[in-house]
């Protein structure tokens, strides 16, 4: 099983790393490159931050034919009519979706969103929460997982843009559970996502996935193609699990 996390961007593609992707217009052209990017890898999982809105959601999905869940995060952004949010792309039959509040300031009404999505695998179910933390309160986030996940006791992967090093104490709460994929795998992928990182304008990787042990193993990570990176300001990172006997 494939799993690919990658910060979209809101579709803008990968040129003018420099400037906000908001600013910059999607297209049709935009979003058929990306799930170009996105199929180079075969992933069969895939979690999306920075998409636009449901409808660009559902038109990446459409792209690669599979199903998809989609959440938007709580925010006016300054204006009512700003949207943005995360999806989760997937093969498996849906089991159910829903989505956790991480942080949300009332005087601003901007927030960040947890989208979990469990889905029927051969023989167990998987919960994937795909996550885009914000980078001014990573520690407080990180202990809202934690505890939102204790209930769950079955095969977990949380990814996505977590907004810091893995190996930061910010996510240390993360990290008495969960383990980063890139880190537990000696791979050559994983040695080179370690050393590029993630971030089209920084050597830096904050674009991760992290497993709970106790059901899964992971055998191989790695980033997308070197043709492919070039779709975001983010390069696509994925890894590959089994299931523990």
């Amino acid at each position: 099983m494939r799993l690919l996390t990658l910060n979209i961007r809101f579709g803008a593609g990968g040129r003018f790393p420099e400037k906000p992707g908001y600013d910059i217009s999607t297209s049709e052209k935009k979003l058929s490159a990306l799930a170009d990017a996105i199929r180079s890898v075969d992933p069969d999982i895939i979690v999306l931050q920075e998409v636009r809105n449901a409808r660009q959601a559902r038109r990446i999905a459409e792209l690669l034919g599979m199903r998809h869940a989609y959440a938007a995060h709580p925010t006016s952004y300054a204006f009512d009519f700003f949207e943005w949010g995360l999806a989760t792309i997937f093969r498996s039959a849906l089991i159910r979706s829903d989505s956790w509040t991480l942080t949300f300031d009332p005087v601003i009404r901007s927030g960040r969103l947890a989208l979990i999505t469990e889905l029927q695998l051969a023989t167990l179910p998987l919960t994937v929460v795909n996550v885009h933390l914000e980078s001014r309160a990573v520690h407080q986030q990180a202990e809202i997982l934690l505890s939102l996940i204790s209930a769950i006791n079955s095969p977990l992967v949380i990814a996505g843009d977590f907004n810091c090093p893995a190996e930061d104490p910010a996510l240390s709460p993360l990290r008495t559970r969960m383990v980063d994929t890139c880190s537990a795998v000696d791979a050559t992928g994983a040695r080179e996502a370690d050393a590029v990182g993630t971030m089209i304008l920084h050597n830096l990787r904050i674009d991760h996935i992290f497993f709970d042990p106790r059901y899964l193993s992971v055998s191989h990570a790695g980033l997308l193609p070197e043709g492919y990176r070039r779709v975001s300001d983010h390069i696509g990172y994925h890894a590959d699990f089994f299931m523990r006997d």
